[in-house]
């Protein structure tokens, strides 16, 4: 079970049984020489649910183009929460047909794309799903690189 739910359950678990105890009057047949008082405890602070746009998964940086060469390119980009890493890509800007990536990824997200096809524009498109503790889903703007000519393995600065 996720961690975050268990504490939630507890949480409220303990807040009801608090309530309910400082809610009962002490019995005059119980209570000594001294008047004990009851003070009612403040009711706890409302948490978000899980998966609204409060705590969604954003991308906060990038995706950023780091290397090409003739036939690889390495694209990164950074969430707000740990999540998984897909990037979709292909030549028609309107058909991203292929894609790579990891199944979970972390903050930071790096995808190295293989065997591309020398001097030819690629678009893609950054997608980080399963944002941790929420449940949500992010994708960047749709772009584009171009791979160098055949024979060319200089890379971007």
């Amino acid at each position: 079970m996720n961690p975050v739910v268990v504490a939630f359950a507890i949480g409220l678990a303990l807040s009801g049984a608090l309530t309910k105890a400082a809610e009962q009057e002490v019995s005059p047949a119980s209570s000594s020489a001294t008047t004990q008082s009851s003070q009612q405890l403040p009711a706890p602070a409302p948490v978000a649910p899980i998966g609204t746009a409060n705590n969604a998964v954003q991308i906060t940086n990038g995706p950023v183009v780091e290397n090409v060469t003739d036939t690889t390119a390495e694209i990164a980009w950074s969430t707000n929460v740990n999540a998984g890493t897909t990037l979709h890509y292909g030549v028609d800007p309107s058909h991203l047909d292929l894609s790579a990536g990891m199944p979970w990824g972390g903050l930071t997200h790096r995808v190295t794309l293989k065997d591309l096809k020398p001097n030819t524009t690629y678009y893609f498109r950054a997608e980080s799903a399963q944002g941790q503790g929420t449940g949500t889903q992010t994708q960047a703007e749709q772009s584009s690189f171009q791979t160098k000519p055949a024979g060319t393995s200089s890379q971007l600065k």
